[in-house]
């Protein structure tokens, strides 16, 4: 009987290959067609920043989403969390933006977390003390055309 062992760096690359397919597979898309290079755009950044935003070894919990905001604008997704679970939340936006901030609340309106840096990546860690919806408050600050896409994935472990 033969037995091989995965090094690191196959996990890795398994483990990024299963992020991938099921980001393409269950991504929510609010869009027309046209805008298909967008939607593939923000798509590949996302699979991208759950790897260099050193989320390995966690797994999406929760569908992605894809939409689009103008400049000053907010969107708010809902998600359930489990307590003492860690969770990465990971925002990215397409080549026309240029700053998207994440904030995280919970049911009764109190901030968690947030990422209000000058930047296009925005990335929450937390530990949720007790299970429940939570929300994700997404604003698109910078946003060099009429309409930026950014996505939101939750990973967890």
């Amino acid at each position: 009987m033969l037995h091989q062992a995965f090094s690191n760096k196959q996990i890795k690359n398994l483990t990024a290959t299963a992020i991938f397919a099921f980001i393409s597979l269950f991504t929510s898309v609010v869009r027309a067609e046209d805008d298909r290079p967008y939607i593939y755009q923000v798509r590949e950044q996302l699979r991208g920043a759950a790897i260099a935003t050193d989320l390995d070894g966690y797994t999406l919990t929760h569908k992605p989403t894809i939409d689009t905001l103008r400049e000053g604008r907010s969107h708010y997704i809902n998600v359930n969390l489990r307590a003492d679970t860690s969770y990465g939340i990971v925002g990215v936006c397409d080549r026309d933006c240029r700053d998207l901030d994440i904030s995280l609340y919970d049911d009764r309106g109190n901030l968690i977390a947030s990422d209000l840096q000058d930047d296009d990546i925005p990335m929450i860690s937390l530990n949720p003390d007790r299970s429940g919806r939570y929300q994700i408050q997404v604003d698109m600050a910078n946003c060099n055309a009429n309409t930026c896409y950014y996505g939101i994935g939750v990973f967890g472990q």
